[in-house]
């Protein structure tokens, strides 16, 4: 691997770790907000570019009033876990210096869903194996060997892998991968140019976002449920007391996860979109000079499951679960939402 591929691990830990907030965001929005508007305004009459804002900003305006009250930003107590085996709790940030921290994004298990009917639509999975059976032997075995931060049996490139896919929100990526797709199909002959690529893409983009937004709710609402451990608390306690994983545990629960019901709402979106056989490269903002190629979103979904087991946060059996939910999901918002102009 070359220099400009090294991964400064703690570097690309302080991006993972780091709280986005509107003061460290604001600039660069006010600046992409400037450099798009005045692209828009050197090819449209400014009579169409003032109606177009109006009607965006109205639009804005009535979905902040809607989910304005959808309990996102209702306060709840902290939830810290319970200490029993299997239970998740506050969770050691090994192998970074910090204070474990109580569940975060708790809103996310009651908020109220986008697209899916209620919350009882996510209650379709059965949930992490039991303690001590051999479904979850195998889980427990394969992230302590291949999620250690000294693992000899992870190889260099899924290393890269799972700093890669840890390297920014899944809803960053799957929405890079989206752009790079659409833009690249603007110039096929047989696909909607001017005004009508426009709100296609448009179309496409709400519908991966929803979905995303839907499956994280029912993510959550699932983690909640059924506060299974982290496998840094597991493998601590089932005899490997100074065991780390490769990056800091996120503070909420192992089953399901988090990125792989995100990607398998993602993935399906853009499956039904562009066809399970599309080409793609992932790239990251912090990661320079390492990417990965894809050939199927299958293939991507795949490689999102294997980077969370071998960066040691996650069982496999969230992993599978949580692909299936999120495909739940999208299949919903696909047959129910943002249907294809006639």
């Amino acid at each position: 691997m070359s220099k400009a591929a090294e991964i400064d691990i703690v570097s690309v830990s302080k991006v993972y770790g780091a709280t986005a907030t509107v003061a460290n965001q604001q600039p660069t929005l006010d600046g992409r907000y400037a450099v798009s508007l005045a692209d828009i305004k050197s090819r449209e009459h400014a009579a169409s570019v003032d109606k177009g804002m109006a009607c965006g900003h109205e639009v804005a305006t009535g979905i902040w009033t809607w989910r304005s009250a959808d309990g996102f930003s209702t306060p709840l107590p902290p939830f810290v876990g319970v200490l029993a085996p299997g239970q998740w709790r506050s969770t050691p940030t090994d192998p970074y210096p910090g204070v474990p921290q109580p569940m975060s994004s708790l809103p996310y298990a009651t908020m109220t869903t986008w697209v899916v009917p209620n919350h009882a639509f996510f209650q379709i999975l059965s949930g992490p194996p039991a303690l001590g059976s051999p479904q979850y032997l195998r889980d427990l075995a394969e992230t302590q060997t291949m999620g250690s931060r000294t693992s000899a049996a992870r190889t260099q490139d899924q290393t890269n892998s799972a700093w890669l896919w840890a390297s920014a929100s899944g809803a960053y990526l799957w929405n890079a991968v989206t752009v790079q797709l659409v833009k690249g199909r603007a110039h096929e002959h047989d696909h909607p140019t001017g005004r009508d690529r426009l709100l296609e893409n448009a179309r496409i983009l709400a519908a991966l976002n929803i979905a995303m937004a839907d499956a994280a709710i029912g993510c959550w609402d699932q983690k909640l449920k059924f506060n299974f451990w982290r496998p840094i608390t597991a493998i601590r306690e089932s005899g490997d007391p100074t065991w780390t994983p490769l990056f800091a545990t996120p503070a909420h629960q192992d089953y399901p996860s988090g990125h792989s019901c995100l990607s398998g709402a993602a993935t399906t979106i853009l499956a039904d979109e562009f066809g399970d056989r599309t080409t793609f490269t992932l790239r990251s903002d912090v990661l320079v000079g390492v990417t990965r190629t894809f050939h199927r979103f299958s293939e991507a979904l795949e490689d999102v499951k294997n980077a969370r087991v071998f960066a040691g946060i996650h069982f496999r059996t969230a992993c599978d679960d949580g692909t299936v939910l999120g495909n739940a999901v999208a299949q919903y918002v696909l047959a129910n939402a943002f249907q294809r102009q006639r």
